[in-house]
């Protein structure tokens, strides 16, 4: 019997303490599982991909790929990653990766074995990781953003002619400075002796171009006056001819022969 009491009063508390749970958390409720949308297949004329609810990820290359420039965005979203679509290409020659775009990684291997990729252009992102360029012999420029705040010690192993452009301080100078093989040049730098080349060539071909119209000019000038001493050379023979016929009626009026 006073087991059965114990029981009932043990029953009681414990409903007496769910119910007063209840009523210092009434907005807590069991959580349901929440669903994640599978993302779905696309393609445009160049790549395949994924499309998740807010974003795009690259999934291969149609065709081989030689001189490419990364889209932005694909169906109005932003196209975040690239993954290894690229690697061991051998038909690829530059990759550019635009600036004001969402990729942020160069994942591991994106480009390793790339026989022939020669020019790249990495804006935007923020890590470049392990082997990213691994063995790209032929690679000989890299323009790196100072957006780039993570290098893998080997991303760019056995890229031994490399010339790195990128803003003096950044990660892309500390990069270089670890490597004999690689060396940094200050990308404004190498812009401003673009533009005043540039600029020099342009001046030299207008200069050119007036020196040919001036001696086109004179050419024409030297032609008017050759033309009008021929003209006068040839009409002095008709006064010359005209002599023996006043000549020959002279004699014959002497002689008053008709």
């Amino acid at each position: 019997m006073k087991k059965l009491i114990c029981l009932v009063l043990a029953l009681t508390a414990l409903f007496a303490l769910t119910a007063c749970n209840d009523e210092i958390n009434p907005d807590v409720k069991e959580t349901e599982p929440t669903t994640v949308q599978a993302p779905t297949e696309g393609e445009t004329t160049q790549y395949k991909y994924l499309e998740y609810a807010d974003h795009i990820e690259l999934t291969d290359f149609k065709g081989n790929p030689t001189n490419v420039y990364l889209p932005k965005d694909i169906n109005g979203k932003p196209v975040t990653s690239f993954g290894k679509i690229f690697k061991a290409s051998l038909t690829l020659i530059s990759i550019s990766i635009p600036a004001n775009s969402s990729y942020t990684t160069i994942e591991s291997e994106a480009f390793a074995e790339c026989q022939n990729l020669t020019n790249v252009s990495i804006g935007n992102v923020e890590t470049i990781e392990s082997k990213a360029f691994y063995g790209c012999q032929s690679l000989k420029v890299a323009r790196i953003s100072d957006t780039v705040t993570e290098i893998a010690q080997d991303a760019f192993k056995y890229c031994t002619e490399l010339i790195v452009y990128g803003t003096p301080g950044s990660a892309a100078e500390e990069y270089c400075e670890g490597f004999n093989s690689i060396y940094f040049r200050d990308s404004k730098a190498q812009e401003e002796t673009t533009t005043a080349a540039t600029s020099e060539e342009t001046s030299s071909t207008e200069e050119s171009s007036t020196n040919e119209e001036e001696s086109s000019t004179a050419e024409t000038t030297t032609k008017k006056k050759v033309s009008t001493t021929k003209r006068v050379t040839t009409a002095a023979p008709a006064t010359t001819t005209a002599a023996p016929e006043e000549t020959t009626r002279s004699l014959l009026n002497i002689f008053d022969l008709p």
